[in-house]
């Protein structure tokens, strides 16, 4: 799995763990795990991911404490 895709799909799953504690639900059709998030939202995620990186508004971290929901 790429950088790109890794930051994404963390950041996807810690948005959908921690929307209710921040007083927002997302909508049940949209809430799915990574795995079956559909290939133009990954695409549109991974792109925007690397954008960052390119541009070192983000940098990867370390993977030794990276967790998966999904």
């Amino acid at each position: 799995m790429s950088t790109p895709e890794r930051i994404a799909q963390r950041f996807h799953e810690a948005y959908e763990d921690l929307a209710p504690s921040h007083g927002y639900e997302t909508r049940e059709a949209s809430r799915k795990p990574w795995a079956d998030v559909p290939e133009q939202n990954k695409n549109l995620m991974i792109a925007v991911v690397a954008r960052l990186l390119e541009e070192g508004v983000v940098r990867p971290g370390d993977d030794s404490k990276e967790t998966t929901n999904g």
